[in-house]
C-alpha cells in the first residue's frame, strides 16, 4: 500500500500519524526562536581570520556607531551649548556598563612644543577664540579629520565597543544606548542615530519579526479567498487550504523541536512559499476529487481514485521542489544554506500533511454540502472551453514555429543574461527609512562611509621599521578615490611634535599617546600593524575592484619587502567576497538543481526524452527574467539568484502535472494531438488557478519594508508567471514535435 493511500485505506492510522506529528510540532512551536546570531550571514572562510584580527586589535570600528549631526545647516559641534550637549552624550553613553569604549575626538590630544597637550574640543566656558582654535586643530588633525569629524564640523562618528555580560541580549543594549543618547541630547540642536553592522542586523531582524505573521496571514487569507472563488464552496475551500497551513505549522514546529533557529529568510518567506506549494498539490487533488464525484463515484472511491492518479505526480513535484531548495545548502553563507535546508524539509513535510489530511477531510460525512455541478466538470463544459481549445489547437498547428521562436529567444535571453553584473547594497538589507539606513546615508556623504577595510601588515624581524611600509600603504589607499582618509600610527606620529620629516624618529614618543588610540593600530609585541580606511555603500560592483587593486599592489609591495606580509580584512572586504562567493555558489546550486530535477523526471517517467522536454520550458522563464534584468541594467543580487533557484523547483511542478495527465491520456489510447488537447483542458485550468493563488500569496510580500524581500518576490512572481506561459505553450509544442509517437 502506497503512503498516499493510507488515509483512504487506513484512516485511523492516518489520524494516529496526524496526532503524533502535531504533538511534536506543537511542542516545537512553543520552543521556536528566531536566529539571534549576527554572524550567521557572514562567509565562513573569512570569519576566522577576521575574528583573530579582532582578538588582537579589537573591533574595526564598524560594529556599533553613533552618528551625531547638527540639525542646522550652518551650525557645528564646536558652538557654545552644542559642544556641551555633545559631551553630555558621550558621558551618558560611557556610563553604560556594557559599553567598554566610546571613541571620540574629544579623547585625542593635539601636541604643542614640549609635548604640551592642546585640546581638540572646547570646554564649557571657553571663549569663541578658543573654540575656533579647537575647531581648527580638529579639522587639521591627521587622525580626526575625515575619520571622526566631517569637513564642515557638523557631523561626528563615535565608534563603540561593547562587552556583553552572560545572558545579555545585544538588542537590549542597542536600545539602551539609543535611549541614553536621545535623553542626553533632548532640547539640543544635535541628533544622534545608531548604525553599524550590529544595529543594521537588528533593524533587519526586527522588521522581519514585525512582518512575519502579517504576511503569513495576508498570504493565507488571499489564498483562501481565491480558493473560494475557484472551488465555489466553503467545504472544498477548507479541504484545499487547511492541509498546507498544517504543513507550515508542522515544519516550524519540527524545526523548533530539533532546536533549529529560523533566520530572516526562513521566518518570512518560507511559510508563504510552503503554503503556496502545498496549495498547488492540494488543488490538483481536489479538482480530481470533484471530477471523480461528478462521475458518480462514492466519496471513498473518488478520493481513492484521486490519490491513486495524482499521488505520484504530487510526490514527484514535492521532490523536485525540495531538490531546488536543497541545492541552496551548498552555499557558504549560513543564511542561504539554512534557508535552503528549512524549505527542503518543509516541502516534504507539507507534502506529507497534504496527503494525510486532505483525504481525511474529503472522507468526512459532508458530501451533501459539496456542490458538484456534473455538467460543468465534464470536458465539454470546461469554463472557457472554446478559447482553450482554440488556443491549444493553434499551438499544435504551429508547433514548429513555437519551438523555433522559443529557441531563438532562449539564445537571446542567454546572451543578455551573460551581461548581468552582480551587485549588492548594504542599504537594501535595511527597512525603508530606518534609523540605521538614514545614518548610513549621512555617513557616506559626510565621512566616507561606515564599512571598514583593514590592511594587516606583519613583519618578521624585531628590528624592522614599519613606518616606511605603512606610509607606502597609505599612499596606495589615497590613490583610490572611493576610500576615505587612512588611519594608522603614521597619523598618530604626524600629530606628535618632532624635528624633521622622518616619522620613524618619533616612534619612542608613541608611549605618550593614549593607549586606546595605539592598540587598534600597532602591536609591536605581535610585530603587526593595521591601516584602516572606509568605503561608502556604493555596491560591491564598485568597491570590489578597489580592494582587488589594493590586494595586487600589496602583493607587489610584499615582493619588494620579503620580510613583510599583508592581508586585507574588514566588513567591506568580507561583504564583497561573501557576495561574489555566494553568487558563484548559487549559480552552482541552480545548475545542480536543474540536473537533479532532470534525473528525477527521467527516472519517474522512464524517458530521458521526457526529462529534457520537461526541463526546457522551465529553464526558459529563468533566462527570460534574467534578460529583463540585464536589459534594464538591474543588478544580480543574492536574493534574485536565490529566487531563480527556488522557482526552478516550483515551476517544474506544473510541467510534471501536465506530463502526468498527458501520459495518462496517451495510455487511454489518444493520439498526441488529442492527448495534448485533453491535458490542456483538464490540467490547464488548474495550473492557471494555482499560479494565480501563488502569485497573490507571494505578491503580498511586495509591500514589505525590506527591499531585499521585495526584489525576491518581484523576481519570483515574474518567473512563475513566465513559467506558466512556457508550460502551456512551449511544453505542448515540444511534446508535439519530439515525443515518441509510440510511447
Amino acid at each position: 500500500m502506497k503512503f498516499s493511500e493510507i488515509p483512504v485505506q487506513r484512516p485511523w492510522l492516518a489520524i494516529a500519524l496526524f496526532a503524533v506529528i502535531s504533538s511534536f510540532a506543537f511542542y516545537g512551536n512553543l520552543s521556536e526562536r528566531g536566529d539571534r546570531k549576527i554572524k550567521s550571514a557572514r562567509a565562513k572562510s573569512d570569519y576566522e581570520f577576521a575574528k583573530k584580527v579582532t582578538r588582537e586589535f579589537g573591533p574595526d570600528g564598524s560594529e556599533v556607531l553613533i552618528l551625531v549631526t547638527h540639525k542646522d545647516d550652518h551650525g557645528d559641534l564646536f558652538e557654545k551649548g552644542t559642544a556641551q550637549s555633545y559631551k553630555n552624550l558621550l558621558k551618558a553613553v560611557r556610563k553604560i556598563p556594557s559599553v567598554s569604549r566610546a571613541f571620540s575626538f574629544d579623547q585625542i590630544p593635539s601636541y604643542g612644543i614640549g609635548l604640551l597637550k592642546l585640546p581638540l574640543f572646547p570646554d564649557k566656558n571657553d571663549s569663541e577664540s578658543k573654540r575656533n582654535a579647537c575647531r581648527k586643530r580638529a579639522l587639521n588633525h591627521p587622525i580626526v579629520a575625515g575619520n571622526l569629524l566631517s569637513s564642515d564640523a557638523r557631523t561626528s562618528l563615535v565608534p563603540l565597543s561593547l562587552k556583553l555580560k552572560k545572558n545579555q541580549k545585544i538588542g537590549d543594549i542597542i536600545n539602551l544606548i539609543r535611549t541614553e543618547a536621545s535623553n542626553a541630547l533632548q532640547g539640543s540642536r544635535l541628533e544622534a542615530k545608531l548604525t553599524g553592522r550590529v544595529p543594521i542586523d537588528i533593524a533587519r531582524r526586527d522588521a522581519m519579526k514585525t512582518e512575519k505573521r502579517r504576511f503569513q496571514i495576508i498570504g493565507y487569507v488571499l489564498s483562501a479567498i481565491l480558493a473560494l472563488i475557484f472551488f465555489r464552496g466553503l467545504v472544498m475551500t477548507l479541504i484545499v487550504t487547511l492541509p498546507p497551513a498544517i504543513g507550515v505549522f508542522w515544519t516550524i514546529g519540527m524545526l523548533g523541536f530539533t532546536n533549529e533557529r529560523l533566520n530572516s529568510l526562513s521566518m518570512v518567506i518560507m511559510p508563504i512559499i510552503l503554503t503556496m506549494i502545498g496549495f498547488t498539490n492540494a488543488a490538483h487533488i481536489v479538482f480530481q476529487f470533484r471530477r471523480e464525484l461528478s462521475e458518480g463515484f462514492s466519496t471513498k472511491e473518488a478520493m481513492a481514485a484521486s490519490m491513486r492518479k495524482l499521488g505520484l505526480p504530487c510526490m514527484l513535484s514535492a521532490l523536485t521542489t525540495a531538490a531546488g531548495f536543497a541545492s541552496l545548502t551548498i552555499a557558504e553563507a549560513n543564511m542561504i544554506s539554512d534557508f535552503g535546508r528549512d524549505c527542503a524539509v518543509g516541502t516534504l513535510i507539507t507534502f506529507m500533511a497534504v496527503v494525510l489530511l486532505l483525504p481525511l477531510l474529503g472522507l468526512l460525512p459532508f458530501k451533501h454540502k459539496i456542490q458538484i455541478n456534473k455538467k460543468s466538470l465534464q470536458l465539454d463544459s470546461v469554463p472557457g472551453k472554446g478559447f482553450f481549445l482554440k488556443f491549444i489547437k493553434t499551438v499544435n498547428k504551429h508547433a514548429k514555429g513555437v519551438v523555433t521562436v522559443s529557441v531563438i529567444l532562449t539564445i537571446l535571453f542567454g546572451w543578455l543574461t551573460s551581461t548581468l553584473k552582480p551587485d549588492m547594497y548594504l542599504l537594501n538589507q535595511l527597512p525603508d527609512n530606518s534609523e540605521s539606513g538614514q545614518a548610513l546615508i549621512k555617513a557616506d556623504k559626510s565621512l566616507g562611509g561606515i564599512q571598514a577595510i583593514r590592511v594587516i601588515a606583519e613583519w618578521e624581524s624585531d628590528d624592522s621599521d614599519p613606518v616606511p611600509i605603512i606610509t607606502s600603504i597609505e599612499e596606495m589607499i589615497k590613490q583610490e578615490k572611493l576610500l576615505s582618509q587612512p588611519l594608522s600610527i603614521r597619523g598618530v606620529l604626524s600629530s606628535l611634535p618632532g624635528l624633521g620629516k622622518d616619522l620613524s624618529l618619533r616612534m619612542p614618543l608613541l608611549k605618550r599617546a593614549p593607549p586606546d588610540l595605539i592598540k587598534p593600530l600597532y602591536r609591536p609585541d605581535l610585530k603587526k600593524a593595521v591601516i584602516i580606511t572606509r568605503i561608502q555603500d556604493l555596491g560591491v560592483a564598485q568597491y570590489t575592484p578597489v580592494y582587488e587593486r589594493l590586494e595586487n599592489k600589496l602583493q607587489k609591495l610584499s615582493k619588494k619587502n620579503p620580510g613583510y606580509e599583508f592581508r586585507l580584512t574588514g566588513g567591506a572586504v568580507g561583504w564583497g567576497r561573501y557576495v561574489h562567493r555566494m553568487l558563484n555558489d548559487l549559480a552552482r546550486s541552480l545548475a545542480a538543481a536543474a540536473i537533479i530535477i532532470l534525473i528525477m523526471i527521467t527516472i519517474a517517467y522512464r524517458s530521458l526524452r521526457i526529462g529534457l522536454i520537461a526541463m526546457i520550458p522551465n529553464l526558459f522563464p529563468l533566462l527570460a527574467c534574467a534578460a529583463v534584468l540585464a536589459t534594464f541594467e538591474l543588478p544580480l543580487s543574492l536574493e534574485i539568484v536565490c529566487a531563480f533557484t527556488i522557482c526552478l523547483g516550483i515551476a517544474a511542478d506544473d510541467a510534471i502535472h501536465f506530463l502526468s495527465r498527458y501520459q495518462a491520456e496517451r495510455r487511454n489510447g489518444l493520439n498526441i494531438e488529442q492527448a495534448l488537447e485533453c491535458s490542456f483542458m483538464r490540467v490547464g485550468q488548474v495550473l492557471i488557478a494555482t499560479t494565480v493563488v501563488m502569485l497573490c500569496g507571494l505578491g503580498s510580500v511586495l509591500f514589505s519594508s525590506l527591499p531585499m524581500y521585495r526584489a525576491f518576490t518581484a523576481v519570483a512572481c515574474a518567473t512563475l508567471s513566465t513559467a506558466l506561459i512556457a508550460d502551456l505553450i512551449i511544453l505542448p509544442a515540444l511534446l508535439k514535435l519530439f515525443h515518441n509517437k509510440k510511447d
